[in-house]
């Protein structure tokens, strides 16, 4: 009922979504103590994405382990509490969003009462663009506090703090496929 099947037809008629819908049933009916889905919302509206990830949370309250494939990050940002990141057949990083989070950096958007000097200097600070009284960079995490101290110094007024998204974490460990994938492009 919840997730609005048509019961009166044949599965081979059904739309993809509703084909997608019958397997996510039949995973959760049986009340299983470990569930496996890979790529359980392709095909699933947004409305049916939330429904989903109710009924997952239900059942991690309930003591199910949950294993989840999907190249949704934001999915599995949501839903994991432990997440590992596998490149050609093996793990190269595993362990919960924040353990991940302390092997990368945050991105600083701050704003100060005079100009701030010498972040440059800092060790573990990147990308930085420093315009007026406006500074915007990113830290390595093991350095954060460094660069928080510094800009106290010149008077914050405003400090927006964004620890790596999953999305970012993942990217570490393809971005080579990427630069790779555009040199092909550009030849």
């Amino acid at each position: 009922e919840r997730f609005g099947l048509p019961l009166d037809r044949p599965i081979r008629e059904l739309s993809r979504g509703n084909r997608q819908k019958v397997g996510i049933v039949q995973a959760f009916m049986h009340r299983p103590e470990v569930l496996i889905l890979d790529e359980p919302t392709s095909g699933l509206d947004p409305l049916m994405e939330e429904v989903f990830r109710a009924c997952v949370e239900e059942r991690r309250a309930a003591g199910t382990t949950v294993l989840l494939s999907s190249h949704i990050l934001a999915e599995v940002e949501a839903l994991g509490d432990r997440v590992t990141i596998i490149r050609a057949g093996r793990a190269v990083e595993s362990g919960t969003l924040a353990d991940l989070r302390h092997l990368t950096r945050t991105s600083i958007v701050a704003e100060t009462a005079r100009p701030p000097a010498g972040l440059e200097a800092l060790s573990g600070v990147h990308d930085l663009h420093v315009q007026g009284d406006r500074a915007r960079f990113d830290v390595d995490t093991s350095h954060l506090d460094e660069a928080l101290r510094r800009l106290s110094q010149f008077g914050v007024r405003s400090l927006t703090s964004r620890p790596p998204t999953l999305e970012e974490l993942f990217l570490r460990h393809y971005g080579d496929d990427l630069d790779g994938a555009s040199a092909d492009g550009a030849a």
